[in-house]
């Protein structure tokens, strides 16, 4: 039986994969045409699976007069004086016409230029017309782009008379800028930038392991899947080895919710995972940023130009919503970030209870009370003020960090896990918690103004009643309510009941009070 593969461009006799048909009828367009042309796309992205699944398309035409060969620059960041050497290497070794690599092995190539002049004595022995991949275009040293360049463009307007027939230079971040400082014959227009799968996509290649595994996938889990990493090929292949391989392996029963929270758990809290991690590090560096992006209410507008906000985006950390503004579209990657910035430490712990306090009042036999617990945690503010939030750290993340500390705390003493869960849309944050046979849900926000506070109320009543679920509680954070405003709702909407608090954090600061 095939696998879901999470290593390396997949292979269709051994990986459950999916055929980018569109994809390829695109990338064929371009090599008929004689284009150059630059593919990008982030890690795990599919992009490798693609044009090798291109370049096979065209290999499998032997009536064609294309020779395509791939060739991979990922080590070549720091080849110095060796760059060229190990370029006709690759070439050589990954040419699979005879009197072609006897070309390329006879002949030298010390500079740019004698590659120009190689594409042209094999033009004239062979009339081969070479498709040339080069992947990880990113590792070429910063010295030799515009000598490379520059002679690609040379090339591009006589490829009458040497065998470079089409180019594509692949990348994880978005080329065609750079390519482009070099006035090189590389056009926006011709660029192919490989998207995502789609939620039909997913459900074809969990569909293949169901048929040939025999186990099925429950439909809210397929749809949880694809909510969770908005197809991301990487993502979606490991999310679904670790459930059929570590969470969910008995084959006679479905791939369930409850093994989808547990392995959703473990890529937070257990495994290294590199795509994860790869977006964790290049956040890490703009911490402050990314904590305005990921809990801030208030809109940022996305500016490729801005250096910050291009950096993220070629590396797939952040995108630009349907409004135009910055978000982490990627709900597991925004989940990711939120964990990777938690405190390590909260000193407030010996605050949350006192000494004479039950935990038997927050349940009974029938589950927990959440409006207890939740009226619990405002007591607490209400008694520690400013110190129950660490804003000189954690900036606008504080309030969120704070009450998910406290709710951590106090349903892992009662016996019961909390699953955080990140929707799509700025500012939403959601805890899940699951005791017993129970499940709860609790949205947090931060006040911004009436029409946000109104509309996450509305967000809340729609995934409680995605979920199952006859109630929410909505938890809201607020320097600019006073003691007299309402502080507490209760309503219903759609069918599901919602239970409002307004926790005032308008305190005075420790230089704000008098002696």
């Amino acid at each position: 039986m095939r696998k879901f593969n999470v290593e390396g461009p997949c292979d269709p006799e051994r990986h459950f994969m999916i055929r980018r048909e569109a994809l390829i009828q695109e990338g064929l367009a371009k090599v008929k045409e004689g284009k150059y042309f630059t593919i990008f796309a982030p890690r795990q992205s599919g992009k490798t699976t693609f044009f090798l699944e291109l370049l096979r398309e065209i290999a499998r035409h032997e009536e064609w007069p294309y020779l395509p060969i791939w060739i991979t620059l990922e080590s070549f960041r720091h080849a110095g004086s060796d760059f060229f050497a190990a370029l006709k290497e690759r070439l050589r070794d990954k040419t699979s016409d005879p009197n072609v690599r006897a070309i390329i092995e006879n002949y030298l190539l010390e500079k740019m230029l004698h590659f120009d002049s190689l594409m042209r004595k094999i033009h004239r022995d062979t009339q081969r017309k070479v498709v040339l991949v080069i992947d990880e275009f990113d590792g070429i040293p910063d010295d030799r782009i515009s000598e490379i360049m520059h002679v690609f463009r040379s090339m591009y307007h006589e490829r009458e008379v040497h065998s470079l027939h089409s180019l594509a230079l692949v990348g994880v971040r978005n080329i065609s800028g750079v390519v482009l400082d070099y006035a090189s014959p590389f056009n926006i227009a011709d660029e192919i930038e490989v998207p995502y799968f789609t939620k039909t996509e997913v459900e074809e290649l969990i569909g293949q392991y169901e048929r040939e595994s025999g186990q099925a996938f429950q439909k809210k889990v397929v749809s949880r899947i694809y909510e969770n990493t908005l197809g991301q090929p990487g993502l979606v292949n490991v999310l679904c080895k670790e459930l059929v391989e570590r969470c969910c392996t008995n084959r006679g029963q479905a791939v369930d919710l409850a093994g989808l929270r547990r392995a959703l758990d473990y890529f937070l809290t257990e495994r290294i995972d590199r795509n994860i991690s790869n977006i964790v590090s290049k956040a890490q560096g703009h911490k402050d940023f990314m904590i305005k992006v990921l809990f801030g209410e208030a809109p940022i507008p996305f500016l490729i130009y801005d250096e910050q906000m291009k950096f993220l985006y070629s590396h797939g950390v952040i995108a630009k919503d349907p409004t135009g503004n910055v978000d982490v579209a990627i709900p597991l990657y925004k989940n990711a970030l939120i964990t990777a910035f938690h405190p390590r430490i909260n000193g407030e712990t010996k605050h949350y209870t006192s000494p004479s306090e039950r935990f038997e009042e927050f349940y009974s036999a029938t589950g927990l009370d959440i409006d207890k617990i939740i009226r619990h945690y405002i007591h607490y503010v209400q008694r520690r003020g400013f110190r129950a939030f660490d804003t000189e750290n954690l900036k606008e993340s504080a309030c969120h960090y704070s009450f998910d500390a406290f709710i951590n705390f106090f349903i892992e003493r009662l016996g019961g896990k909390t699953f955080m869960e990140v929707p799509s849309g700025r500012g939403r944050i959601d805890t899940l918690i699951v005791y017993q046979d129970n499940a709860y849900v609790i949205e947090v926000k931060i006040w911004s103004d009436v029409f946000y506070y109104q509309k996450g109320k509305r967000q809340l009543a729609a995934y409680a009643k995605s979920e199952g679920l006859p109630e929410g509680f909505y938890v809201v954070f607020s320097s600019q309510h006073q003691e007299s405003d309402t502080l507490f709702e209760q309503e219903e909407i759609d069918g599901v009941k919602i239970f409002t608090y307004v926790v005032r954090t308008n305190f005075e600061r420790p230089s704000d009070l008098k002696p």
